[in-house]
């Protein structure tokens, strides 16, 4: 069938269903560009929406399980591919810190979770799109929310949350252990990935006080020294965010997610591995 301004206008969707099924921008750009050719080929359609989304709900869901074989040769902790811009444009539907938690997810609840709460879909429109009854849907969605036990925060004003980023960046820089014991909760939550290209804590840590050791760990290495970062605000899938320039090489070298409640920050989510440091908009490091 013929790729109208309709068809070509659902490739957002179909986009956001991708990247938060995989947490990979180049894999989900793949998939909306197979479906569209195979679009081409298909005669009689009544629901286009409905006909596209499950053809991406099935290539994800098929990719999303290859994805685990790699991950398990992964060096490192893997975290999805931060969606960075530099505006407030058009972003994915689910913030980084949730697509994180996502993980714990087997595929098709990852899609029942996606499609129901980023989407607001009826629960038949799921049905249809992952191949099974209304009733199960609900199960897999409440299966879903068990596994991702999120703690319950008060939202945190977007203001408030870049004060908090550039106390924290100000903290960390001046390497002041006080200010930062402040800022980090006691039971704050640090992941790295560096994809063995580039250092990066191996495995999760967990608590202040080991958190606070690896901080100023990284700020004291050698490379790290003489105010070589340049720290720039960003957005990643929508929501405040820090990039790290070196100012000796101009490059980008970590993203860096934190995550608050109110005045502490309750999870750090911290990428370095330059695979998948890709900002989506034309930006320049002052």
């Amino acid at each position: 069938m013929e790729l109208t301004a309709e068809i070509i206008a659902l490739r957002p969707y179909l986009f956001h269903i991708a990247y938060n099924m995989l947490g990979v921008v180049a894999d989900a750009e793949d998939i909306v560009h197979d479906t569209f050719e195979k679009w081409a080929s298909i005669e009689g359609v009544k629901q286009p929406k409905a006909y596209l989304g499950r053809m991406a709900v099935n290539q994800s869901i098929n990719h999303l399980r290859e994805l685990k074989k790699q991950q398990e040769s992964y060096i490192g902790y893997w975290l999805p591919e931060p969606y960075i811009t530099d505006d407030s444009g058009e972003f994915p539907t689910i913030e980084y810190g949730l697509l994180f938690l996502l993980e714990r997810l087997n595929p098709i609840e990852r899609a029942v979770f996606i499609l129901r709460e980023s989407f607001s879909e009826e629960y038949h429109y799921i049905a249809d799109l992952v191949d099974t009854s209304v009733e199960n849907c609900r199960q897999l969605l409440h299966r879903a929310h068990k596994k991702l036990s999120r703690k319950r925060f008060k939202p945190i004003d977007p203001t408030q949350h870049r004060s908090l980023i550039d106390a924290f960046l100000f903290s960390l820089q001046s390497e002041d252990r006080t200010r930062l014991e402040a800022l980090l909760r006691s039971d704050v939550e640090l992941f790295s990935d560096g994809g063995g290209k580039r250092t990066a804590a191996r495995k999760p840590l967990f608590g202040q006080q080991k958190v606070l050791k690896f901080l100023v760990g990284v700020m004291q290495l050698p490379e790290n020294q003489r105010n070589e970062f340049a720290y720039r605000a960003a957005l990643v899938n929508g929501a405040p965010a820090v990039l790290f320039f070196r100012h000796s090489t101009g490059e980008l070298d970590s993203m860096l997610c934190i995550e608050a409640d109110q005045a502490e920050i309750t999870r750090l989510l911290y990428v370095r591995n330059p695979d998948k440091l890709r900002v989506r908009q034309f930006f320049i490091p002052g």
